[in-house]
């Protein structure tokens, strides 16, 4: 049995969660359009006869603006050095800048071996992707001060292009002869923080556009029963008129709001789920650590 810690970066919104969930074969982190999804560090397990596989998604790196912004950058960062092999993952349908250049080189210095992929290659097409995998080319060899790309892979989550081509040679970097996690496990998160996580995707997905950030979710009960889950959640906003937002007219948003969470929660759990959800304004709560603690996000 070989294994490894393989982290998963770059900015929001280019397809880091769909390509941990792709590579295992399972939904592990929700994904949204919406950038920043992706608060914590999650780990998703891929286990076979042969190895395990611990892949860590990241949020994406911006330049942090709040307090919850400074807890997610520091959970990136520590990903990034705490891992065997390093994944960064590159939009192929956006323009490859300087920056992001700048952004790889600099990765390349930790001397963890690391893999690039360019992804959303079903929507970029040859055109786009072809200039990036040229400007990355010459990173393919090392020079003084930092390591070499191991391997440039274009993928495609929505359709799999590559992505068991990736899978094998991800494999073939593992090196410990432990096994860290039971086999059954896909994930190091309890269930409270998966249930969290899934209110909050489908939270975001049903207001779109209207409330970008300031969604955060308390599970103040989680009570895991042998053919049934209840669950009570706090879905946290900053102003009195997301509140308004998030109840919708006759309560009718926070009515499709749990009805689409607890399908999502059945979905995962394989039981009834009863689910009980309120709406709380915490104002400013991504400025202020002790929100932030109640949320989870502490570090």
């Amino acid at each position: 049995m070989r294994s490894g810690f393989i982290g998963i970066i770059d900015k929001p919104n280019v397809g880091k969660s769909s390509l941990m969930n792709r590579l295992i074969g399972e939904k592990i982190s929700i994904v949204t359009p919406k950038p920043q999804t992706t608060r914590d560090a999650v780990r998703g397990i891929l286990t076979t006869d042969e190895y395990q596989m611990v892949f860590v998604d990241t949020p994406g790196l911006l330049t942090p603006k709040t307090e919850l912004g400074k807890y997610m950058s520091r959970e990136t960062d520590a990903a990034s050095r705490d891992v065997d092999v390093l994944v960064i993952v590159i939009d192929g349908s956006r323009r490859f800048t300087d920056a992001d250049l700048t952004f790889v080189e600099n990765k390349l210095k930790l001397g963890i071996t690391t893999y690039v992929v360019v992804n959303k290659t079903d929507e970029a097409g040859y055109g786009r992707v072809y200039p990036i995998l040229s400007r990355l080319s010459p990173l393919t060899s090392a020079a003084p001060g930092r390591a070499a790309i191991k391997e440039i892979v274009p993928t495609s989550c929505a359709d799999g292009t590559n992505i068991d081509k990736l899978r094998d040679m991800l494999a073939s970097e593992l090196t410990d002869e432990i096994m860290y996690y039971p086999s059954g496990d896909l994930t190091d998160r309890p269930m409270r923080f998966v249930a969290g996580e899934i209110i909050r995707e489908k939270t975001l997905l049903l207001l779109r556009d209207e409330i970008p950030h300031g969604i955060g979710i308390v599970i103040n009960k989680y009570e895991d029963k042998k053919e049934s889950v209840y669950i009570e959640a706090d879905i946290v906003c900053e102003k009195e008129g997301h509140k308004l937002i998030v109840i919708g007219e006759g309560g009718r948003m926070i009515k499709r709001i749990g009805e689409s969470a607890r399908k999502g929660l059945e979905d995962r759990t394989g039981k009834s789920v009863y689910l009980k959800l309120f709406v709380k304004v915490r104002e400013d709560w991504r400025n202020k650590r002790n929100y932030l603690r109640d949320l989870g996000y502490e570090g």
